[in-house]
């Protein structure tokens, strides 16, 4: 539910809070509360019933500390409620008005009755492929709009994506978010802000947090509503927040549908210049460009750009103005000229270039393998490296398209009474794909199979020796075979031991 548009409200907070939407001195007392809804670090939120019966929840922030301190803690809220004023879109929760009762704040915001994304998928697990494709539209367009007001979120997370009646998405809580109008020293390079299980790794290690954060953060909070489990896995926060820094994603499951899969992995890719930016992962009217201007106010119409504070239409009528006194004729202004759109082969004309494409070529790294030009360059490399231990079930790719795959494999010696010690190792290879494996021993093949069309196939190693300690390492090889690739993964799996 929308209650009018929150830029035409003025602040009555007093000198430094800039324009805030603030009640004209009205009293907290106006609002009936009904229940308590939680408790954070900051204050509590309470359910309670406007004047008109409305139900609105109360987020009451109390602060503590030196005069100093509380001063920092209400130019945050002052930025908090700045920063959602700026955003008016139907999928990130309004900010209705700001209440001061001289001690506390009180920003007031709709009721969302529908819970949060993180109770939700407690309470009924994994959400369907095809709702969660619903999710990355609306919330994507929501960041892209937040992202061309200049606004970061810095702290996207399932308990920070609320649903209304309809379960219609919101994005909530900007209380961590930034602006390029940020108050000067109420944030600092090298402080970490946000939730670690869903956090950038850029982010993690105390870097500046940037719009590709907030894309990475969205595509971990929408893998947790697919999977049930975010990029770093379960874990302590000092645990996850280790693997946030190092960038150990985790592989999105094969469980997810392969579009998804694909979008999602696109989202979370561990370097920022590699992520998408929101309104490139939309597209449509509401993404528009590959990376959009930062700005601090959306731009009116009509737009006058300025030089030194001086309108541009001020500075050209000023040269006209001098042009005439001095009895020089003007000079003639030369008439707009149009270029036609010429498509590129990755890039219709009036569209965003497709996935992991400049438009023209696959970015590097990457391989178009379906041939389809509207899904870009779909075939994404693993992240692993030659010589990566094969101690668990592997799942990567053959990319580039001559990519030959090599794993060790530490082999122990458990000893066996009757000398019949066998390791058996398996390939799947993905479904009209054939790929070869080799089991080698230094530079000797020791078996080899291939695995064609999604069907298994396996090696089984006898123990070499039966009175000698057979440990060792030996390297298993996958490369793949004829011309036909696929985007999707490849299985490895072994068991066993001499």
């Amino acid at each position: 539910m929308r209650h009018g548009d929150a830029r035409h409200r003025t602040s009555t907070l007093g000198p430094g809070f800039g324009h805030l939407p603030a009640s004209p001195s009205l009293p907290l007392v106006r609002y009936e509360r009904v229940a308590r809804l939680g408790r954070g670090g900051m204050g509590v939120v309470d359910l309670a019933r406007g004047p008109d019966g409305t139900q609105v929840a109360l987020k009451r922030l109390t602060f503590h500390g030196s005069a100093d301190e509380m001063a920092r803690a209400r130019q945050r809220v002052a930025r908090e409620a700045e920063v959602l004023t700026r955003l008016d879109h139907p999928n990130i929760v309004e900010l209705l008005e700001v209440l001061d009762d001289g001690v506390d704040l009180t920003l007031v915001m709709p009721y969302l009755t529908g819970g949060t994304l993180a109770e939700r998928v407690a309470k009924e697990g994994p959400v369907p492929a095809e709702e969660v494709e619903h999710l990355v539209e609306a919330l994507g367009r929501a960041l892209a709009d937040a992202h061309r007001a200049g606004v970061v979120h810095r702290d996207i997370k399932p308990a920070n994506v609320l649903f209304d009646a309809h379960r219609v998405p919101h994005l909530a809580d900007f209380g961590v978010a930034s602006s390029r109008d940020d108050t000067v020293g109420l944030t600092h390079t090298g402080s970490v802000v946000g939730t670690a299980g869903y956090m950038a790794p850029e982010q993690a290690r105390g870097e500046p947090a940037g719009p590709p954060a907030d894309v990475f953060a969205l595509g971990a909070t929408l893998l947790f509503a697919a999977s049930g489990e975010g990029p770093y896995g379960r874990g302590a926060p000092d645990l996850l927040m280790v693997r946030a820094a190092q960038g150990k994603v985790r592989q999105v499951p094969r469980s997810v549908p392969r579009p998804l899969r694909r979008r999602l992995e696109w989202m979370l890719d561990p370097r920022a210049e590699r992520r998408p930016s929101a309104a490139a992962l939309v597209g449509g009217p509401e993404g528009t460009l590959v990376r959009p201007p930062v700005l601090t106010r959306p731009p009116r119409w009509p737009a006058v750009a300025t030089v030194g504070g001086v309108g541009i239409a001020a500075l050209l009528a000023a040269v006209v103005l001098s042009v005439r006194e001095t009895g020089d004729p003007p000079a003639a202004v030369p008439a707009p000229t149009t270029t036609a759109c010429a498509a590129l082969p990755y890039q219709p004309c009036g569209a965003l270039p497709a996935p992991n494409t400049d438009g023209t070529a696959c970015l590097a790294g990457f391989e178009d393998y379906d041939r389809a030009a509207a899904n870009g360059c779909e075939a994404a490399p693993d992240g692993r490296a030659d010589g990566d231990e094969l101690t668990e079930p592997i799942e990567a790719t053959i990319v580039p398209r001559d990519d030959v795959d090599r794993f060790a494999v530490p082999v122990s010696d458990n000893a066996q009474l009757l000398c019949d010690g066998r390791l058996h190792l398996t390939l799947t290879a993905p479904t009209e794909v054939s790929l070869r494996l080799e089991v080698l021993d230094g530079d000797e093949v020791l078996a080899e199979t291939t695995s064609s069309d999604g069907v298994p196939s396996s090696v089984t190693l006898r123990e070499p020796g039966c009175f000698s300690d057979d440990t060792t390492t030996l390297t298993a090889r996958v490369a793949p075979i004829g011309s036909n690739r696929s985007a999707d993964a490849y299985l490895l799996e072994r068991r066993g031991s001499y």
